[in-house]
Formats: C-alpha cells, sequence, structure tokens
C-alpha cells in the first residue's frame, strides 16, 4: 500500500510538471493581414520551445477539412527562450465565416472563427473600431475590447503606444486584455513611440510590406500607415505616400499614424516636420481621415486643406482614450470637438458615407459626425 501511494504519488507531480513546464498550448492568439483581407488571413500564437510546428486546420465548421503551415521564430523573454508561430491562410472566399484551430497535434488551441471581409460592392456596410495609447491601463483596456466585440466590429485598427517599453510583460498584459476578441476581430496596428523594442513588436504582430509603413484596401477604404517618429523617416516616406495615395481608386483614404498633425492637447499638441512633410500630399491627393493616437485625449478636427478650414479637406482626429493617463484638453482654431476621456470610435462604413460615433466607456456619445463623399 506506500508502495501504490508513492507511485501515486509520483505519477500526480509527474502530471503537474507536464503542466507546468512540459508543452504549452497556444498563447496569445491573434488576427491580422498581411496582404488581401476578402481572401486572406493570419494567425499568430505563441508557445514555449517544445512546440515547434507551426499548423492551422480550419473549414467551414469545427470540423475543418483543410491545414495549412507556417513559420515559427524564437525569441528570448526573461532568460527563457519562447516561440511565436505565423501561418497565413489564402485562397479564402470572401465574406465567409471559418472556424480554426491552431497548434500541433497534442497542442491545439480552442476553436475560435473569424469572418474574412466582403467583395467591394455599394450596398456592403462594414463596422470598424479605431482607438489607441493603453500603456498600462489594462483594465480600461479590456473594457473597450469587449465593448467593440460586442458592437460587432468586424476590423480593429489601433493607433500605437500599446506599452511603456520593450519589455515582453508589457505585451503579455496587452494580449490578455484582449483574450476573447483578438482570436476573431483582425487586430491593425500602427507602431507607437512607447514600443521601443523593435524586435518585440516587429516579432509579434504580422503586417503588410515591411511593417512600419504599408496599405492595405478594405472595403471602400484605402488605409494607409505611416511611421511618424522622425524628420528624416517623414521625408522618406513621400514618393511611397503620394504614389500610394495617388494609385488607389477606392472612394475613401484613411491615413493611421501615431503622432499628432493638429493637436491642441496638452501632451504634445502640434508635430511640426508631420505638417511640414506630408499635411500638402494629403491635401493633393484627397485624403479623408488622420487617424492618430500620441496625445491622450480626444479630438476632432475640422475639414482643413491649405492651412484653413476647408469643406475638402482632411479631418483630423486624435484618439489616445484607451487606458493610457489621460492629459488636459485644449482648442485650437482647428478644433471641433474635445474632450479629456476614455473612448472608441466605431465607424460604420458604406461607399458614399462614414458614420463616426465616439462613445465614452458607460456607453454615452462623446461626439457624432457624418462623413459624405462628394469628391
Amino acid at each position: 500500500m506506500k508502495l501504490r501511494g508513492l507511485a501515486l504519488g509520483f505519477l500526480f507531480v509527474v502530471a503537474v510538471g507536464l503542466v507546468l513546464f512540459g508543452a504549452q498550448a497556444p498563447q496569445y492568439v491573434h488576427l491580422s493581414w498581411q496582404h488581401d483581407p476578402t481572401t486572406t488571413m493570419t494567425i499568430m500564437w505563441r508557445t514555449d520551445t517544445d512546440v515547434t510546428d507551426s499548423v492551422v486546420e480550419y473549414g467551414p465548421t469545427d470540423n475543418y477539412g483543410m491545414s495549412a503551415s507556417g513559420t515559427v521564430e524564437t525569441y528570448t523573454y526573461a532568460r527563457k527562450e519562447i516561440l511565436w508561430h505565423t501561418v497565413e491562410l489564402t485562397g479564402l472566399t470572401p465574406n465567409t465565416t471559418y472556424h480554426y484551430r491552431c497548434g500541433a497535434e497534442g497542442n491545439w488551441s480552442d476553436d475560435y472563427y473569424f469572418k474574412t471581409a466582403p467583395e467591394y460592392g455599394p450596398r456592403n456596410m462594414l463596422r470598424i473600431a479605431v482607438f489607441g495609447d493603453s500603456r498600462g491601463g489594462w483594465d480600461t483596456l479590456a473594457q473597450i475590447f469587449q465593448v467593440v466585440k460586442k458592437e460587432r466590429v468586424q476590423l480593429i485598427v489601433f493607433t500605437g503606444d500599446f506599452t511603456n517599453g520593450a519589455a515582453q510583460m508589457e505585451y503579455d498584459k496587452f494580449f490578455s486584455a484582449g483574450e476573447g476578441v483578438l482570436e476573431y476581430i483582425p487586430f491593425m496596428p500602427v507602431h507607437g513611440n512607447h514600443e521601443m523594442g523593435l524586435e518585440t513588436y516587429f516579432g509579434e504582430f504580422a503586417l503588410p510590406g515591411n511593417e512600419r509603413y504599408f496599405s492595405y484596401d478594405y472595403g471602400p477604404i484605402h488605409f494607409t500607415y505611416l511611421y511618424s517618429f522622425s524628420e528624416p523617416e517623414a521625408v522618406t516616406q513621400r514618393p511611397w505616400m503620394l504614389q500610394d495615395l495617388r494609385g488607389t481608386t477606392k472612394p475613401w483614404k484613411i491615413i493611421v499614424a501615431h503622432k499628432t498633425i493638429y493637436s491642441a492637447g496638452g501632451g504634445h499638441g502640434i508635430t511640426p516636420y508631420l505638417l511640414d512633410h506630408w499635411v500638402d500630399i494629403f491635401d493633393k491627393t484627397g485624403v479623408d481621415i488622420y487617424f492618430n493616437g500620441h496625445d491622450h485625449d480626444y479630438e476632432r478636427s475640422w475639414p482643413i486643406k491649405s492651412g484653413r478650414i476647408d469643406a475638402d479637406g482632411t479631418v483630423y482626429l486624435t484618439t489616445g482614450g484607451a487606458g493610457a493617463p489621460l492629459v488636459d484638453v485644449g482648442r485650437g482654431w482647428w478644433t471641433a470637438v474635445s474632450e479629456s476621456s476614455y473612448h472608441y470610435i466605431m465607424l460604420l462604413v458604406r461607399p458614399t458615407q462614414i458614420s463616426m460615433t465616439v462613445k465614452r466607456l458607460d456607453g454615452s456619445v462623446l461626439d457624432s459626425t457624418m462623413f459624405l463623399k462628394n469628391r
């Protein structure tokens, strides 16, 4: 009896050891696009080094029926090696729901699902959430994630500053705040100035092109993401930006960057070199909206062109209220609405109009406006 008890105890210890130290099920599963949102989806997740296979099983039901393999990269975190897995699914059908699980035999994730983007059409309406600057406010961020999921959004655009630095622990908290959401809704961020560890940021998100500045089409929108952190880089992007914006036939042109251009916020305000090197291109190419974070508040400008209020100009929108410490707001000649509060932006997008509603965390409406396509 004593030997049997020792044997059972040994088996219990082994079992616990396998749970604590053995092969790890996928963590921090999240979706993004590297290519066409109507026919592709990229899935990333993290494991320890015992799981080197990168496999996604997927299909119209949780019986799956199809599989794809991808790549794995090693990353050292707190003196321990971890693996980030990336699999891009291609050849998907537009406007279609797919179930999927990721991992490897014996270490599968739960069953999740996503829906591919619809092909561009006059009757399609898309639901998009925009917010940014979480930086340690994990409870606020988690609340926003859950609220936008209830809003049935099809895409989350993030204006940067996930974290307070390069530490992997910060990213872990970010992904934990997004659990139950990021597995289902594509998440397309822009790099913020507090994502100081480029290896950490670029290793944990799969984005188009060089991942610093890139573009993609989503329904009637052409999104252009820009890298905003120094004057030389702002100048370097000019030729690419001009070609990109002139080359699209989509009715809506939306820029996403982290740093402010027109802002009266108490944190940073106007960024002179972006005003000098980017705004003339926005004016020439008919950019509709410039989304940024950086100032931890909400501010919407009047439409601006050639340095003055003009109905045919670009609207500059600061959305930096996803958890970082709030700053006081001000008002400039360009300011239509401003408020220092935690919030998120909802866009209902059609080919000829975008309905925008900005909501505080209690559900009350901070701002609302309509963009009409007349140019």
